[in-house]
């Protein structure tokens, strides 16, 4: 390091430090959205080399490419219409608080393909140097988990990363660049484990300003692990033999790498898009995010995953499949040391071996769903030391305002042995089979452990109840939510390079407005706004704003909106 920037970092790191503690915004440190062409400590911004945002023209023409290899697998691999996309998280604790958030938020989603089935696969205290190690437990933990939800390791195709180091030092860039070697060596994990695994999306920590230097997730290193991220995906793009991607240019070592929702913003200074963490959003640890801030991060994951132009083509509703979901009517746990106490009112729920043996009773009515059911999962929010057996009770006939360990039903089969879960992620097991074993889909499970000590959940009573997240076959002519029926507009080419070529199909003749709108919902440019005959049509997008200036590199949106509806469709515009 040259004695100039030395200097410079030393002034910057001073600055910075006499802020930490309860900082509510750091002087000196400026999002990498939208730092840009600006520099920090000499390094300059953006998410992607130049300064910007998007990725480089051929990382993201290959990206899609990869992308449109997501499709549903068999157990073996081979694409099958009626087989799985895994999709993973891999990381921290952090990762699985908000992961397991956006997982609960995103199994209502009847926007989305049904077939992606959400597995929370983080796991608390697991830094980056311990997923380097392909032989740690996490990674065994992870495969349990893979096939707790009745999937094996090829179908699994995205993944999630969000990784960092325990307290590591303030001496930017060194500790970013130790990160970054380390996630080649987790990504190079991701790869071998995973054989489909196409696209990783990666985010960085969120703000750290209001705990203290030396703690767990201080700043300025929770800011600086985003160029960790940054430098990561520069290396794939400049053709790092140990981030290869492209089976035609020597051995593949890794799935593509792209930016996912970029997390960080100044405490409460406003980014440009609005983004700020205030106190509330993180727990008094100042570290982990608080119910607040994992929805505020469960938000970002669910918009990135709607909108970006490489998640379309996997992440869309696709005909023929959609979402059901079913939260327990009755939740209570019986325990072993009160055999006549009921505790159906609590807010937790709880399983535990041993002398002081608890189990839970879960009891759920799906009488109402008649679509067929492709399959089930068992899904639970962890508040402490998720894991153990579901276990199937053959009776219905329990209230959660009456059951006691002494008037508990039986136990019936072990369907799934689940592995170990963290605290504020989620749990989840395949009972697909048992759903279609019963006639009248009344079904009753029991939570158990091997292990002494007990395992919490949240129960209906703590407002995140248990749930069932059905994947049912509906008719493939079913209208997907926000089209209308007969009306169709795509892009081609999509990307588009300069240009890009509209069609669309109207039901009959109407009043039509179709115009192209950016990401953040600014319009852009109108199309067509007048009265058109029925059947399809063509336009053309010079990829130029209502001002005759070309727009900016990235993923757009074109509205087609007739009185009997309208239909959206996605475009990135490339240069």
């Amino acid at each position: 390091m040259s004695s100039s920037r030395g200097l410079v970092l030393a002034a910057l790191w001073l600055g910075i430090g006499a802020q930490l503690a309860g900082a509510t915004s750091i002087t000196g440190l400026v999002p990498l959205t939208d730092l840009g062409a600006g520099t920090y400590a000499g390094f300059p911004g953006g998410l992607y080399p130049g300064g910007v945002n998007t990725p480089p023209p051929a990382h993201l023409a290959a990206a899609l490419a990869a992308a449109a290899q997501i499709v549903p697998r068999d157990a073996a691999g081979a694409p099958q219409a009626s087989g799985w996309i895994g999709m993973i998280a891999v990381g921290m604790s952090n990762t699985t608080h908000e992961f397991g958030a956006f997982e609960r938020n995103a199994d209502r989603d009847v926007s989305r393909n049904a077939r992606v089935l959400l597995m929370d696969t983080g796991l608390g205290g697991q830094t980056a140097t311990i997923l380097a190690n392909p032989t740690a437990s996490y990674w065994t933990t992870m495969g349990q988990r893979v096939t707790a939800m009745g999937l094996s390791p090829a179908q699994v195709q995205v993944a999630w990363l969000k990784e960092a180091e325990a307290n590591p030092p303030n001496n930017f860039p060194l500790h970013a660049q130790a990160l970054r070697d380390t996630l080649v060596r987790v990504v190079q994990n991701l790869h071998d484990k995973f054989p489909n695994l196409r696209i990783v999306y990666l985010s960085s920590r969120i703000y750290g300003g209001y705990g203290v230097q030396g703690g767990l997730n201080p700043e300025p290193q929770a800011y600086e692990s985003g160029f960790a991220v940054k430098w990561l995906i520069e290396q794939q793009i400049s053709g790092s033999v140990a981030l290869n991607a492209d089976p035609n240019a020597g051995p593949v070592r890794a799935p593509w790498l792209l930016w996912g929702p970029y997390l960080w913003a100044n405490g409460t200074s406003p980014r440009s898009d609005g983004l700020v963490w205030t106190p509330n959003d993180l727990e008094s640890d100042h570290v982990h995010p608080s119910p607040a801030g994992e929805q505020q991060v469960a938000r970002l994951l669910q918009q990135f995953f709607a909108t970006d132009t490489t998640a379309s083509p996997w992440w869309r509703a696709q005909p023929g499949v959609s979402l059901r979901w079913l939260d327990a009517t009755d939740d209570a746990t019986v325990a072993l040391a009160t055999p006549a106490a009921n505790f159906g009112a609590d807010t937790l729920l709880s399983a535990a071996a041993g002398a002081a043996a608890q189990n839970t009773y879960l009891r759920f009515d799906g009488s109402a769903v008649t679509d067929p059911v492709l399959h089930a999962k068992l899904s639970l929010r962890v508040f402490s030391g998720g894991g153990g057996g579901v276990r199937l009770v053959n009776s219905t006939s329990w209230g959660e305002g009456t059951v006691t360990w002494a008037t508990a039903p039986a136990l019936g089969a072990t369907l799934a042995s689940m592995p170990q879960a963290s605290r504020d992620g989620t749990w989840g097991s395949q009972v697909t089979s048992a759903w279609n074993a019963d006639a009248d889909h009344a079904l009753s499970f029991a939570l158990t452990t091997p292990v002494v000590g007990p395992m919490n959940y949240h129960s209906h009573e703590g407002n995140d109840p248990p749930r069932l997240v059905l994947v049912v076959s509906v008719p493939v002519t079913a209208v997907t939510p926000g089209a209308t029926s007969g009306m169709t507009l795509a892009a081609s080419p999509n990307p588009a390079f300069a240009a890009a070529n509209v069609a669309f199909t109207l039901p009959a003749r109407e009043r039509v407005s179709l115009a192209v709108y950016a990401i953040d919902g600014r319009r852009v440019r109108v199309l067509a706004d007048g009265l058109l005959e029925a059947g399809a049509q063509a336009l053309r997008w010079d990829g130029r704003d209502d001002a005759g200036r070309p727009v900016t590199p990235g993923v757009y949106l074109m509205r087609l909106a007739t009185p009997s509806g309208t239909s959206v469709a996605r475009v990135a515009m490339l240069r």
